[in-house]
């Protein structure tokens, strides 16, 4: 599997590109903003883009994904507790950001714990980790972890917004606590790397 991380959007969102060595098959995950930019880094990199899947419905993980549906015509992935956010991320970029964007087009498929999204012959394996939002989600692909903003190098996702839950994260959390050591993560914002075990503890 092979990893391409885009910073995107002025809130510094971490895109990526996961692709299959053998086929060249590429998720999308989270693409915040920056949609030119997007497209550009698939077609340069002579990938072949079969899917958008998105850890949580908030405007600044999803916002360019109006332009990779147009420009490739492929399926958006979104956990249907999210609905809520993704619908009104539009309004959301222009009420925090001040960015104008049309209405998001319509999730294809929705997103349950233990699904598989595959790429080629590979897969992401859907992690529901409540807390953030209600329908975040981490994909897991040993040994990588695209926790979105469910935990971050330095600490975990806000828990103050009206639909969060503070007891929800730490139970999302003591769930992907179980994962090994050297388990190499790539949070929504901020550096990636092997920190699993340094903020959990």
């Amino acid at each position: 599997m092979n990893i391409i991380s885009l910073k995107v959007g002025e809130m510094g969102n971490n895109c990526y590109l996961i692709s299959d060595e053998e086929t060249g098959d590429t998720l999308v995950i989270d693409p915040g903003e920056e949609g030119d930019f997007i497209s550009t880094s698939i077609l340069e990199n002579k990938l072949t883009p079969i899917g958008i899947v998105l850890t949580h419905g908030h405007y600044d993980h999803c916002l360019a994904v109006l332009e990779l549906k147009l420009n490739f015509d492929i399926p958006i992935y979104l956990h249907q507790k999210d609905l809520f956010l993704y619908q009104k991320a539009h309004l959301s970029g222009k009420h925090f950001s001040g960015i104008s964007s049309p209405k998001l087009p319509p999730v294809d498929f929705y997103l349950e714990d233990s699904d598989k999204v595959s790429f080629g012959s590979s897969f992401l394996k859907v992690i529901h980790t409540p807390g953030h939002t209600p329908g975040s989600v981490c994909l897991y692909s040993a040994p990588h972890l695209f926790t979105g903003d469910t935990l971050f190098a330095e600490g975990v996702g806000r828990t103050d917004l009206p639909y969060s839950s503070s007891k929800d994260l730490r139970q999302s959390l003591a769930k992907i606590s179980r994962f090994p050591e050297n388990t190499f993560i790539y949070p929504g914002h901020e550096e990636y790397g092997i920190f699993l075990p340094k903020v959990l503890i």
